[in-house]
């Protein structure tokens, strides 16, 4: 065997691994998704596609779950704006995200299952969807996947590239295995400086990185729509001038450190509203049960938008995927997870979306950039710990009408991280021509 064999085989067992896929963990994807059974035959190469009437150029975009394809939505809407006869494909790893991105998307864009990156299922899902251009999201690195589109000529690129300085010693320790696969793209769209260096420090070429943003940022603006901020407070019942507290996409200790700060700052104003949100839903139930140890009522989001029940309880859980970001809108005091615990951060920016100032923790290497320009705006509130995140609120919760001028600051701070949508979409367009694609088909 050569060694190129071998390099070959071991980059393919080291990333399905570390990016918890291929057919490894086949057997546990099944069990995970016996209840999405259209999902799993979509994996394992089994979609349809409808690409009636598109004469362009064929371009397969690639999202991991939800998170990515908030980044992906704005680059689709301005690639079909400037190649109206694209043959536009959105692929997704997980049945959230996947359901997600049908919701977000009209009908020009064909969303399937993210085929598992094992060769026959790889190449059955080339033969249907024969792109001219593959697009991949933040930091989705799939060994068989990128050596099929090499052999087969079709140009790569990654947008919204991340690679954190964990990641980055991680795939260092491995860099033999993980250097041919950033040679990969053609083009690398990052997010950030310290990105950058991170894809130099791992032999990348320099010439081939762009630090442009994240079009996270772009997605969020085009997502805010006032009528779902109305419809929500009707259905929880919200009366006017009651301070609503909200934790979002909360980690480990936060799920439950959220609830104490709440329940003793219901000690003095016993007429606020929290509402919850894990970031992963087996969190729900610890939370239920830390609520019922204490005698605090809750109610669970799912039972209420089910109009199963009127809202009552001082405390709403979470329970559902996908409506995290609407129910920003209703926060007065707002807090960001994934911050508190060593987790590097969420999207701090996505309660800027509604005018609304964010508090979070120290831990944000994933989110430093985001961090900076709240920072410099004078939108964000970071915090030490519970105790801190509790004196402060219990301070703003006195002056909250001072505090609605912090909310147009993060807007601010949101505006001005606009605009790398349209810089990544010239990267791809670029590409493209090169390629010799039907760019003006």
């Amino acid at each position: 065997m050569s060694r190129q064999f071998y390099q070959t085989l071991l980059e393919q067992i080291v990333t399905w691994c570390l990016n918890a896929g291929g057919w490894l963990l086949l057997p546990a994807v099944c069990y995970g998704l016996r209840n999405h059974g259209e999902f799993l035959k979509g994996r394992l190469g089994n979609f349809s596609l409808d690409a009636a009437d598109r004469k362009g150029p064929r371009i397969w975009f690639h999202a991991a779950s939800v998170g990515e394809v908030n980044g992906a939505v704005p680059i689709l809407h301005l690639t079909h704006r400037h190649l109206p006869r694209a043959f536009i494909c959105l692929s997704v790893g997980t049945p959230q995200g996947h359901e997600f991105a049908k919701s977000q998307l009209p009908a020009w864009a064909t969303v399937v299952p993210f085929p598992v990156d094992v060769p026959w299922i790889v190449d059955k899902s080339l033969k249907r969807i024969r792109p001219d251009l593959y697009v991949g999201f933040e930091s989705e690195f799939w060994p068989v996947l990128l050596g099929r589109l090499r052999r087969a000529g079709v140009p790569a690129l990654l947008l919204n590239g991340r690679l954190s300085r964990r990641s980055a010693e991680k795939y260092r320790f491995l860099r033999p295995v993980f250097q041919p696969l950033f040679q990969h793209f053609r083009r690398i769209a990052l997010h950030s400086e310290q990105d950058r260096q991170n894809l130099l420090d791992m032999g990348v070429s320099p010439d081939r990185i762009r630090v442009v943003g994240s079009s996270k940022h772009d997605g969020l603006r085009l997502r805010v729509r006032p009528e779902a901020a109305a419809r929500w407070r009707g259905l929880l019942g919200i009366p006017e001038n009651t301070p609503v507290l909200l934790g979002g996409s909360l980690r480990r200790s936060e799920c439950t450190g959220l609830l104490e700060v709440f329940c003793e700052l219901r000690k003095t104003t016993d007429s606020c509203l929290g509402i919850f949100a894990p970031r992963h839903l087996h969190q729900v139930l610890p939370m239920a049960e830390w609520l019922t140890n204490r005698g605090v009522p809750f109610q669970r989001l799912s039972e209420i938008e089910g109009r199963r029940t009127r809202r009552e309880a001082p405390v709403v859980l979470v329970d559902r995927i996908g409506v995290l970001f609407e129910l920003y809108a209703l926060g007065d005091l707002i807090f960001c997870g994934g911050t508190l615990e060593p987790i590097g951060g969420h999207n701090i920016l996505e309660p800027a979306a509604w005018a609304r100032p964010v508090f979070y923790g120290p831990h944000v290497e994933k989110v430093r950039e985001e961090h900076r320009v709240l920072a410099k705006k004078k939108g964000g509130f970071p915090v030490r710990d519970f105790d801190d995140l509790r004196q402060q609120w219990a301070y703003w919760l006195r002056h909250l009408p001072e505090l609605k001028s912090f909310g147009e600051n993060a807007k601010d701070a949101l505006d001005f991280l606009g605009g790398a949508a349209e810089k990544q979409v010239e990267l791809l367009l670029q590409t493209l021509s090169e390629s010799g694609a039907r760019v003006g088909a």
